[in-house]
């Protein structure tokens, strides 16, 4: 079953059965990555960990490691987040992290000024004329929906429902919130205008049917039940598939894909997995640097079940449990060895692989023994072969985290 699958699968459950199958204790841990990474736990608590720094020495707690305080923390180790549990998605942004809870709540803290806490209700945005901008603890977002997964890259943000509906907030001033005109803000101490944000949630209209999203920097997919994709936001790159480089502020169906499984949108381009297991890509990559307006089959990707984006690149899990990438690899993100190995090919070693993340440095891999393997960019040791770049693994290793058992 593929993700679509399950999502479409658990959307039609009730509430009560659905909650209890996302809360049920899984045997594997997940990661999400980014300059932070997140652990979700088996049973769906959440532990944070920070790779934001050079040296060895404690750094001051970020907000987006969710800790509730600022003190200082040791790089590269795990720490509980209070009081956050039945965690059933979890993802890292430009400065902030969001949570999916089993109950349909969405979660998040961290820091932006572009709303994308999405903590901020209406008539408080209106009243104080700003948005909430920091938080060390994990808030639930100004609106309330039954959400199952949440996507975000940069500054943006997009939230699957369990009806089928997509809501978004944070930047929007390249139509990336798909909500068409951004909305007028009646403030109460100043004149009424138009922000280039929105710090609560609010439904995409017209979008319905969809089991998937993904974020890019500043556009959007969606995967409808039916195998189309929608795309909205910019498009100076191609990156929405409709033939065009018009950015688009509401969702426009991407030319050419009709059996798509799976969609990964990355910074400048898209990638949609086809039900026969081969892809599709638009957009600028760096395998094709000049803009791609429409869909073209990615050459030599092939028994593909699900995919991730991260800035450049993209990792791929394969129906047999091993890991496809391809794209850019100026610091070994495909994870195949030193050898600018941009184009499709299986990355070796990696077997048995239960699920696989993504961002514009690190990506990871979590096989069925429970270990967690990474590449690209790692905690900082010498080793063999390294050629002296302590930080940089062409290959997969083992996540090395302290507080972290790998089997």
């Amino acid at each position: 079953m593929d993700r679509r699958q399950a999502l479409a699968l658990l959307a039609a459950l009730p509430l009560a059965t659905r909650v209890s199958a996302q809360t049920r204790a899984t045997a594997k841990h997940r990661v999400a990555l980014g300059r932070w990474g997140l652990l979700i736990e088996p049973g769906g608590t959440l532990k944070s960990w920070s790779a934001n720094g050079s040296g060895r020495e404690a750094v001051p707690a970020e907000p987006v490691l969710g800790l509730g305080h600022e003190q200082p923390v040791d790089l590269f180790t795990l720490y509980p987040i209070p009081h956050v549990t039945g965690v059933v998605n979890a993802v890292v942004a430009a400065g902030a992290a969001y949570a999916v809870l089993g109950n349909g709540q969405v979660l998040s803290w961290g820091a932006g000024g572009y709303g994308h806490l999405g903590t901020t209700p209406l008539e408080e945005f209106e009243t104080r004329a700003q948005p909430r901008m920091r938080s060390s603890t994990p808030q639930p977002v100004a609106v309330k929906f039954d959400a199952v997964d949440v996507s975000s890259k940069g500054e943006h943000v997009l939230a699957l429902a369990r009806d089928g509906s997509v809501w978004a907030w944070g930047r929007g001033d390249a139509g990336q919130l798909g909500i068409g005109p951004l909305p007028m803000v009646n403030y109460k101490t100043r004149s009424a205008r138009v922000e280039n944000f929105v710090p609560y949630p609010v439904r995409i209209p017209g979008l319905t049917d969809v089991v998937a999203i993904s974020t890019g920097d500043m556009h959007s997919l969606a995967l409808l039940k039916d195998g189309t994709v929608r795309a909205w936001g910019e498009n100076r790159y191609g990156q929405l598939g409709d033939g065009t480089t018009i950015n688009r502020n509401t969702p426009m169906p991407v030319a050419g894909v009709g059996n798509a499984t799976a969609i990964a949108a990355l910074s400048g381009s898209s990638v949609a997995v086809l039900s026969d297991g081969t892809a599709m890509a638009w957009g600028t990559t760096f395998v094709n640097p000049d803009p791609r307006r429409l869909p073209a089959p990615v050459v030599g990707a092939r028994g593909l079940r699900s995919i991730v984006g991260g800035g450049a690149h993209v990792v791929a899990l394969t129906h047999t449990g091993e890991v496809m990438t391809w794209g850019n690899d100026a610091h070994y993100e495909t994870g195949r060895g030193p050898s600018n190995a941009s184009a499709p090919g299986l990355v070796k070693g990696l077997t048995g692989v239960q699920s696989i993340a993504a961002s514009p440095w690190p990506s990871a891999a979590v096989l069925a023994s429970g270990r967690i393997m990474t590449w690209s960019e790692v905690r900082p040791w010498h080793r063999p072969g390294s050629n002296g770049l302590a930080n940089l693994s062409p290959s997969p290793i083992l996540l090395w985290l302290d507080g972290l058992e790998q089997p």
